[in-house]
């Protein structure tokens, strides 16, 4: 039997972060550093990558490789593991993060914008586990994670969240996490998300400054979350003690869905 320690130690393992850099993802990245995990902070911002990766070197004490990555861009994707690969030699962990939204009211919602919300939060998601699991079948190990969101279970009145195809994106994360953990669960593969409510971040700050009194009834626990409320979630899904849980969609959302 083996002990806690064992159970949440990520020593050794390689993890991919995208969006790692800052937000909800830099959040998720110290969780894996700092149960050892060594990093790979991935997102279109190079240099916010590499100003975060020095960062958590330094305090974390394990190896962080910053690299460039725009998930709807297939190159950039397959550059990214073979640079992940050439780097570490293996992925062990996949935290899909890097998302995408589009406000508009639903009547008038553009096509682009529907495209390059679903391209980046599904499509992306979608090739970015695929390149993952390649490497992790030959591993008969790994771990994915994908970013839902409280969007993928209710509607949104349109002053909370006039962005249809956020809402619709992250319902197919979750229908795509529960399908690839069914299908890959034959390699050792566990393939699960998260369903974030709303966090304060500096990419949320306005919007829920602006519409903290209308938001704030739809959550039982009456507050938004915090700075290292995500963590755990993470933590747990990435661990090897939680093999046995895969095709699940876990809410960190102070209880909204659940009403």
């Amino acid at each position: 039997m083996r002990n806690n320690k064992e159970l949440w130690d990520l020593t050794g393992q390689v993890a991919i972060v995208t969006g790692g850099a800052a937000g909800l993802g830099a959040q998720m990245s110290y969780a894996l550093g700092e149960a050892g995990a060594n990093l790979v902070l991935a997102a279109r911002n190079l240099e916010r990558c590499k100003e975060a990766a020095q960062k958590m070197q330094s305090e974390l004490g394990i190896k962080v490789f910053p690299a460039q990555v725009d998930v709807k861009e297939d190159a950039t994707v397959d550059a990214l593991y073979e640079s992940v690969m050439k780097e570490y030699g293996r992925v062990d962990i996949l935290v899909n993060n890097s998302g995408a939204t589009w406000g508009a009211p639903s009547l008038e919602f553009p096509i682009n914008g529907w495209r390059k919300v679903i391209d980046t939060n599904l499509t992306g998601s979608w090739h970015m586990a695929q390149k993952a699991a390649q490497i992790m079948a030959k591993q008969n190990y790994g771990r994915i994670i994908n970013m839902a969101s409280l969007a993928a279970f209710v509607g949104a009145p349109a002053e909370i969240m006039d962005t249809v195809a956020y809402q619709a994106s992250k319902a197919a994360i979750a229908g795509l996490t529960k399908d690839l953990a069914v299908k890959w669960a034959k390699h050792n593969i566990t393939v699960n998300a998260i369903a974030p409510g709303w966090f304060r971040t500096k990419m949320t700050a306005g919007t829920l400054e602006k519409s903290e009194e209308i938001m704030l009834p739809f959550i039982p626990q009456r507050r938004f979350g915090g700075e290292d409320e995500l963590k755990t979630a993470v933590l747990f899904l990435a661990a090897p003690g939680s093999g046995y849980c895969t095709g699940v969609v876990l809410s960190v959302d102070g209880g909204w869905v659940a009403q």
